[in-house]
């Protein structure tokens, strides 16, 4: 990289919306377009207003927080707000009500939550938006010296064939009965689109670690993005970023479909199968659209006071 300057006029170009703000021909104001930088903070009290809500919705359909807390996470990086991470992070992890071990394994969630939505929404926002997560971690010097640093998804020549076995596992989990069907259609449109959603997000960026590392019985992390919440993320990332409503359908299958994968006995198994329903699919995309309307300043300190009823 050259070491010279950038000129004034440049880094203005860098810094400027998409596009000038215009007039519309009968004179209304038209904004501009999409800025270059993050989404300005919303407002803190309607922002903690709503977190308390999808928080308390979701005990109350006995869940945990690690279902509340996907879907939150990847709708504030999608929406590319740091400020909004941020704050879930404190909302989410407070060094006042939670021990040192729940403070790691949210925070790890989080950090795994946004990783996965790389495969969603692209590199960039992700890399800012975790960026601003770790800082948040930072702030509480005991959580910070205690997550995990070594990489869990660096693959060697023998990691090849039990990451493309994983690959396949969880797609067809999710699409069949089209999975072979949908692999001819993405062929046609590039023949390497198949090969890199499947080999490159599918096997080591879906699917947990533990399914292409180790044989056997694995004692899975609270903490893990699984079967349902890699769903959950798919959801909230596609219904935050809009444009993408045939995406948002499949994925809405593959949440009611992640209703195979819940555990019997698990202590939120009534709440889980609740979730992998259309009820539960539909609670999930409300509640995207509720913290995407705080987040974009849509709605402020009022509809923080007066919170929007639920439909479900």
């Amino acid at each position: 990289m050259s070491n010279s300057k950038l000129s004034s006029s440049l880094k203005s170009l860098i810094s400027s919306p998409l596009y000038p703000a215009a007039r519309a021909a009968a004179g209304t104001p038209r904004p501009a377009g999409r800025s270059a930088s993050p989404a300005p903070p919303p407002a803190t009290q309607a922002l903690s207003d709503c977190l308390r809500r999808v928080a308390g919705q979701a005990e109350e359909r006995g869940l945990g927080w690690g279902e509340w807390l996907t879907i939150t996470t990847a709708t504030m990086v999608t929406l590319n707000s740091p400020h909004s991470l941020a704050h879930l992070h404190r909302f989410a992890s407070p060094p006042s009500g939670l021990n040192l071990e729940q403070r790691v394994e949210r925070s790890l969630l989080m950090r795994e939550v946004g990783l996965k939505c790389i495969g969603f929404i692209g590199i960039p926002k992700v890399i800012n938006n975790l960026a601003a997560l770790r800082k948040a971690v930072d702030e509480d010097h005991d959580l910070s010296a205690s997550l995990p640093t070594e990489p869990r998804r660096k693959i060697g020549p023998n990691d090849v064939g039990p990451v493309q076995k994983a690959a396949r596992a969880l797609w067809d989990d999710i699409y069949e009965p089209h999975a072979a069907k949908l692999i001819d259609v993405l062929g046609r449109s590039h023949p390497d689109m198949p090969v890199f959603i499947l080999d490159g997000e599918y096997g080591p960026l879906f699917s947990p670690p533990h399914m292409f590392r180790q044989q056997g019985s694995v004692e899975v992390p609270s903490w893990e993005v699984g079967r349902v919440r890699t769903s959950l993320t798919a959801l909230a990332a596609l219904r935050a970023q809009g444009g993408v409503g045939p995406q948002v359908t499949s994925h809405v299958y593959g949440l009611i479909k992640g209703a195979a994968s819940i555990v019997k006995g698990d202590p939120h198994e009534q709440g889980l199968r609740w979730l992998t329903t259309q009820e539960g699919a539909s609670w999930v995309l409300e509640t995207v659209s509720d913290l995407s309307e705080v987040v974009e300043g849509g709605a402020g300190e009022e509809h923080a006071a007066k919170p929007r009823e639920s439909k479900l």
